[in-house]
């Protein structure tokens, strides 16, 4: 058995632990053992914590009252302070609603309550106190009553503890009294300066008083006698009132402490320095409305980011859906145009035989499968490259010339900077054009017949391309049969690849054809300036 807090202990002798053996060979606690731990580790838990509460209440508990926007106390539902006739003002600090304001009579006082908390036979008693106007008015002792409660129900010699302004000297004074023959007083070394924030502390216990203001001890006095109070009094800021004394502060309190044992000068250095409470809570106040805003906006950012994404996502699948219908249409148009090259080749092999050119027949036959292999090695592909599209026009003008007996004279000119071999275009949008300025231009142009081809950088996405003949002009090829029909059909197919292309790309890729015109008015043939898209590999 042992004793701790006035209560007995009885030690529980504990078997020794034991081990069972599984049959991986594995040692394990018993769980009867282990269960046993667990009982004393919560035995030793409830120890720890009963010393730690009984040390507390031994050694720390405090009453505290501080005044934020109305009387508040540390010990929640314990006591029951009331304020009568006084105003809530601004603290030392300056926080405002922060202290009560003592209007100096009769009907304007703190009453703290009767609990023993606030009277203990040993203790410290602490507050701030800002006296604006010293009060005469009133009857008997002259002094202005800070803070106060009673030893008995006599009309002199009854404070058990009181803090006041002495009207006559005009500084403050503490004391402790148990009778008139016991009574113990301390006056401050200065006069008390009015209108100032200032703390006061009295201690005290069976030997001695000590007073402190501001933090600063202003005497010490032998006691030796017991405080007592009067049963039912209650501990009362600013109002004195008995059947020979009536007296009144008129002045400012804030945060009121009783302590239940003697404080140190440290301690009471400590209380003078306190920092300003509502400083902790305004940086906390103003760190949660931050990261409530900041999570807020982080919210709004979110949601917006996800609409946002939504909508990029749909609009995402709705411009894929686009892409792949454009690019179905695309190879549409450029099946359909093969064809329509291939029907025009078989018809001039035709026509050498039919007129017995077999030799040219035999020629332009060989070419011509040259140019249709080469056709068919890119026709695989979406595009292809300026090299590649450069010699295929140059075999189809080698089998155009077999047709005309080289009547004209193609140039083709390349920008200088510009890489056939890594410049890419679209497959099969130039030839349709050299075509038709061979067909319909110069075929029956007389004299000199020129064909020139040109390519030029316009910027990295797009290029230029211009071919440009001395042919007879649109108007007088319309009057041909064949021309409206044949060549409106592939410059239309033409147009759409380019508008279906600047859809995707979101670029303008465009079409142009001009007719020249000499001095004199007359047609001198066509220009087509053609806008290519150059697409990356």
């Amino acid at each position: 058995m042992f004793q701790f807090a006035g209560k007995e202990f009885e030690f529980v002798k504990l078997r020794p632990f034991k081990r069972i053996k599984r049959k991986t060979g594995d040692a394990f606690l018993n769980f009867f053992d282990i269960c046993i731990m667990m009982k004393w580790f919560y035995v030793i838990l409830v120890f720890l914590a009963l010393n730690s509460v009984l040390s507390q209440n031994k050694n720390e508990v405090a009453v505290k009252f501080f005044f934020n926007n109305g009387i508040t106390s540390d010990n929640k539902g314990l006591l029951s302070a009331k304020v009568y006739g006084a105003s809530l003002t601004d603290d030392r600090f300056g926080n405002s609603n922060s202290a009560y304001f003592l209007h100096g009579n009769l009907g304007s006082y703190i009453n703290l309550g009767t609990t023993k908390e606030l009277k203990p036979k040993s203790g410290s008693l602490s507050l701030w106190v800002k006296i604006d106007h010293p009060m005469p008015n009133g009857r008997g002792t002259e002094t202005n009553p800070i803070i106060l409660t009673h030893v008995s129900s006599d009309d002199d010699f009854n404070e058990a503890f009181i803090i006041v302004y002495d009207l006559n000297t005009k500084n403050v004074a503490a004391n402790n009294t148990l009778n008139k023959e016991k009574q113990v007083s301390i006056y401050s070394s200065t006069l008390f300066s009015l209108r100032e924030w200032h703390h006061l502390v009295l201690t005290y216990d069976y030997n001695f008083i000590c007073f402190y203001i501001d933090g600063a001890l202003e005497g010490k006095m032998v006691k030796k006698f017991d405080s007592q109070f009067l049963e039912g009094d209650s501990v009362v800021i600013g109002n004195l009132i008995t059947k020979k004394n009536t007296r009144f502060l008129n002045g400012s309190v804030d945060d009121i402490e009783i302590f239940n044992r003697v404080l140190s000068q440290k301690e009471v250095f400590e209380l003078y320095n306190a920092p300003n409470p509502n400083k902790t809570n305004i940086l906390l106040n103003g760190i949660f409305i931050s990261l409530a805003i900041i999570i807020f906006i982080l919210i709004i950012i979110y949601a917006v980011k996800q609409r946002v994404y939504s909508i990029l996502k749909k609009e995402k699948e709705k411009n894929e859906l686009l892409h792949k219908s454009f690019e179905q249409e695309i190879k549409m148009l450029k099946a359909q145009m093969d064809p329509h090259f291939i029907f025009n080749s078989l018809n001039t092999i035709l026509q050498f035989i039919i007129t017995n050119e077999n030799g040219k027949a035999e020629l332009y036959l060989t070419k011509f499968s040259k140019l249709i292999r080469k056709l068919l090695e890119s026709n695989t592909k979406d595009n292809i490259s300026l090299y590649d599209e450069l010699d295929i026009i140059s075999k189809y003008l080698d089998i155009e010339s077999i047709r005309f007996d080289k009547v004209f004279k193609p140039i083709i000119n390349i920008e200088e900077g510009i890489d056939p071999y890594e410049t890419f275009i679209p497959h099969m949008l130039i030839q349709p054009f050299i075509e038709n300025a061979i067909w319909h231009g110069l075929r029956m142009k007389e004299g000199e017949k020129r064909l020139e081809i040109s390519f030029e950088i316009i910027n990295e996405k797009c290029l230029l391309c211009v071919i440009e003949d001395n042919g007879i002009g649109r108007n007088k090829a319309k009057t041909e049969s064949h021309f409206k029909k044949e060549s409106s059909l592939a410059i239309n197919f033409i147009r759409q690849r380019l508008e279906l292309m600047s859809k995707i790309d979101e670029i303008q890729y465009s079409l142009k054809i001009i007719d020249k015109l000499d001095s004199g008015g007359e047609s001198n043939g066509t220009r087509i300036e053609l806008i290519l898209p150059i697409i990356k590999k």
